[in-house]
């Protein structure tokens, strides 16, 4: 097979890693000349996808292929940030309308119709390599993420993270100090207190004042109650007379870690002596708490 042959090949490869998009760069450096590139555009067998750039026919434009067009076009120093890259990495289910991209302060590219492009500095620390796309690391993304999207999304998005295992709560505390001057780091902060452990005290403290607001009585918080055959339970908030138990989590991610811990033989003794449990969480506790409280209601009325 003769060296040329193999470069096309490979540059076939490629282009699929990429999802149907390729540079003019990568092409000549395959083998190609100019011209030959010139006329796959005039066959209409590679289509001008941006600057320099081309969407091969056979391949269907996605949002991965304008993904890899924009950073492609604007050269090996831009990097994927913010909620485009928390969905490059998976942490958002969707890619916002427009792709945004950092390039270097001292550069000053054309602009882009569906492209964001922001003069940023981001230490190699802070950049890698995921599917073949220069991105801002895990942890920066989700603080970018959360900066832009604001505190209730932006914890959505640093919660699907730990989740996942992509982050830990430490990482994204050394991601926020390590770039504190950043836009945003105020979010960043409140994002990294309730990563670790704070979202679940604000939703016990919300609960507290909803209850309050509401003339809801007869509760003590914090309390212990003796279960047959288990031992001592800790409730959040305890309805001695009615037997009704409020648990409050904090994320997705420390309910998941609580029920993996204690929950499931502690729910069992609680049920087996007559306990009713309910349960609200961070999100339901700051956009509907009087869904909650009107439930809540409803089953100490059931009790009574």
């Amino acid at each position: 097979m003769s060296t040329k042959h193999q470069q096309h090949i490979e540059l076939r490869k490629l282009i699929r890693r990429q999802h149907g998009v390729v540079s003019l760069e990568q092409a000549v450096k395959a083998g190609y000349s100019r011209q030959a590139v010139a006329r796959k555009v005039a066959t209409k067998a590679w289509f001008p996808a941006g600057p320099r750039v081309y969407q091969v026919g056979e391949h269907n434009k996605t949002a991965r292929s304008r993904t890899v067009t924009a950073l492609l076009s604007l050269g090996p120093d831009a990097t994927l940030v913010g909620t485009s890259a928390a969905w490059w990495w998976g942490f958002c289910d969707t890619p916002p309308p427009r792709t945004q991209v950092a390039v270097p302060p001292g550069r000053r590219p054309r602009p882009r119709d569906d492209v964001d492009i922001v003069r940023r500095a981001i230490a190699s620390v802070d950049r890698t390599k995921l599917s073949g796309v220069a991105v801002t690391s895990r942890a920066l993304t989700v603080l970018d993420a959360a900066a832009e999207l604001g505190l209730d999304d932006g914890a959505t998005v640093a919660d699907t993270a730990l989740q996942k295992g992509s982050v830990t709560v430490e990482s994204l505390r050394e991601a926020h100090t390590r770039t504190a001057g950043r836009r945003g780091a105020t979010i960043g902060a409140q994002i990294v207190a309730l990563a670790a452990g704070g979202a679940r005290s604000w939703a016990e403290r919300a609960l507290h004042r909803e209850m309050r607001a509401v003339g809801i009585t007869g509760w003590s918080a914090n309390t212990g109650i003796d279960l047959p055959g288990y031992g001592r339970a800790l409730g959040d908030v305890v309805f001695d007379e009615e037997k009704v138990i409020v648990e409050v989590d904090g994320w997705a991610y420390h309910r998941d870690l609580r029920a993996f811990l204690v929950d499931g033989p502690r729910q069992s003794a609680l049920a087996a002596a007559g306990w009713v449990v309910l349960r609200t969480h961070w999100y339901e506790l700051r956009q509907a708490p009087d869904v909650f409280v009107a439930r809540l209601r409803a089953t100490l009325r059931a009790r009574s």
